[in-house]
């Protein structure tokens, strides 16, 4: 079972920097058909994920969320390296709801190495953070 309680995810989700951020580049062209992390780059699918490390769910500027991120945005969800490794892992579980319909990494080392390119990407928009986002989710093994 998964517990994201108080803004952090507790159980194996959580992913430690370190990893690899050119790797992460590599596995990130799975996400290219949706998402960007070049400045201005605005015009695809899903939002530009440029700074997207601190970010309040749900804020990017010029974006039409889905109304579950919305909703998670303004209970708290901030998009640290331990929820965006739990949202990575299982878009669907984490976040019912969502419109990203992609299936999840699997592998602990992709969403690690992804997130380090996403934190080398450039910096955040507007830095925010909210540890009043505490939803129970589970996982079921």
């Amino acid at each position: 079972m998964w517990i994201l309680a108080g803004g952090a995810v507790a159980g194996a989700w959580a992913s430690p920097a370190g990893g690899d951020p050119a790797r992460g580049e590599r596995v990130f062209q799975r996400c290219f058909a949706c998402h960007s992390v070049v400045a201005g780059e605005d015009k695809l699918p899903g939002p530009n994920l440029r700074g997207v490390l601190d970010r309040q769910a749900g804020t990017r500027p010029g974006f039409r969320f889905s109304p579950a991120m919305i909703e998670a945005g303004a209970r708290g969800l901030v998009w640290t390296r331990t929820t965006l490794d739990a949202y990575l892992a299982d878009p669907e579980r984490f976040l019912p709801g969502t419109e990203m319909a992609m299936p999840g990494l699997r592998e602990t080392v992709d969403r690690r190495d992804v997130i380090d390119y996403l934190e080398k990407s450039g910096p955040t928009l507007s830095p925010t953070f909210s540890p009043t986002f505490s939803p129970t989710f589970r996982r079921t093994p």
